[in-house]
């Protein structure tokens, strides 16, 4: 290929990104029309931007469909905070896997209010510091999250569950050192040692473990100390400018925790939506029985049964169940009603699809 051939091919290139750069800026034109309709009715409509997402990727010819999901969710993300900016309140600090989650649901032009724990994500969203939150809720390996659902025993009744999403965690070592054997000391939290153990053993033997609040505040000492590294995330390994010495370390391939997005009730449904119930019985023989009979009855798929213990009720219990299937849907509505005859208390926390970017 000749200079002129290469110049000729550039040109065109250019020329595409001008128009690419035009059809944005009339997208972006149209959204702003389309919050100014809304007016005051809520800018974010998961099932609304799934539709759009899946129909785009169904279009897609010589374009993997993973990064036309990747594009359009950026562009939707930033479509929607020209109508009116988003603020999330999610587990911090900076660089969390919280945070991470945050941005794959959301995409990344939102504002992000970092919290301490999911009772405080929850709060931000009542107090009306954030119109939604990120809250951890099952890991693959360390199993379920107590901390949120403690937390929703006794939020707000006006908060529900309006997505959910899968977020991988992939663990690095970082450093400001160039390799493995400048390091004397790791930092991380416990539960990361525990899923790189046995890759700590192989790669970095008698080295220093030294356990931290979070994998981001592990970062942040790997920024300031010498011959330091810590275990985290990727995000926070960028947003502290350190060397990623070595990805994908955790001893298990497939490491994933499931994200509920939190927020107030939206419109719409879908028949890919989940539910999720919390509820409370008396304690005698047979409740829990014939409080999950009607589920049972109308065939619902339960993917997760969990007891928590209920305050100031000393050995006994309230439940959370998710379940396949839409809150609205005449056998699921119909399997609710019997199922609230039977207890002490049932709240339907939300029906909501899965968000995939």
């Amino acid at each position: 290929m000749s200079d002129q051939d290469l110049h000729v091919l550039r040109k065109e290139i250019e020329s595409i990104d001008e128009e690419l750069l035009r059809l944005l800026e009339r997208r972006v034109s149209l959204a702003k029309g389309i919050g100014e309709v809304k007016g005051d009715a809520p800018v974010y409509d998961p099932l609304r931007e799934i539709e759009v997402l899946d129909r785009l990727c169904g279009l897609a010819r010589d374009v993997d469909p993973k990064f036309v999901r990747l594009l359009f969710g950026e562009v939707i993300s930033f479509c929607r905070s020209v109508q009116r900016p988003a603020t999330v309140a999610c587990m911090g600090p900076e660089g969390s896997f919280s945070h991470e989650a945050a941005f794959a649901l959301l995409g990344r032009s939102i504002d992000l209010v970092f919290v301490e724990d999911p009772a405080q994500v929850l709060s931000s969203i009542s107090k009306e510091k954030a119109q939604m939150g990120v809250v951890p809720v099952e890991n693959t390996t360390e199993g379920t999250v107590y901390a949120t659902l403690d937390a929703f025993a006794t939020a707000d009744q006006s908060l529900s569950v309006i997505g959910e999403g899968q977020l991988p965690i992939r663990l690095v070592l970082a450093s400001c050192e160039n390799s493995f054997s400048d390091i004397e000391e790791v930092y991380s939290h416990p539960q990361p040692f525990g899923q790189c153990r046995n890759w700590l053993s192989r790669n970095l033997p008698g080295v220093r473990l030294i356990p931290t609040s979070s994998t981001s505040y592990a970062a942040n000492i790997a920024k300031s100390k010498q011959k330091s590294a810590a275990i985290c995330g990727k995000l926070a390994a960028e947003l502290k400018g350190l060397n990623i010495l070595e990805e994908g370390i955790e001893d298990r391939p497939y490491n994933a925790t499931r994200f509920w997005l939190v927020g107030h009730a939206c419109e719409g449904r879908s028949k890919k939506n989940k539910t999720s119930i919390l509820f409370n019985v008396s304690h005698k023989p047979g409740t829990l029985f014939r409080a999950l009979e009607p589920l049972y009855r109308a065939g619902l798929n339960l993917t997760l049964i969990q007891s928590r213990p209920l305050p100031g009720n000393p050995f006994e219990y309230f439940f959370f169940v998710d379940f396949e299937g839409d809150a609205e849907d005449k056998k699921v509505k119909e399997a609710l009603a019997t199922m609230n005859s039977r207890v002490e208390r049932l709240r339907v926390l939300g029906s909501y699809p899965q968000i995939r970017r």
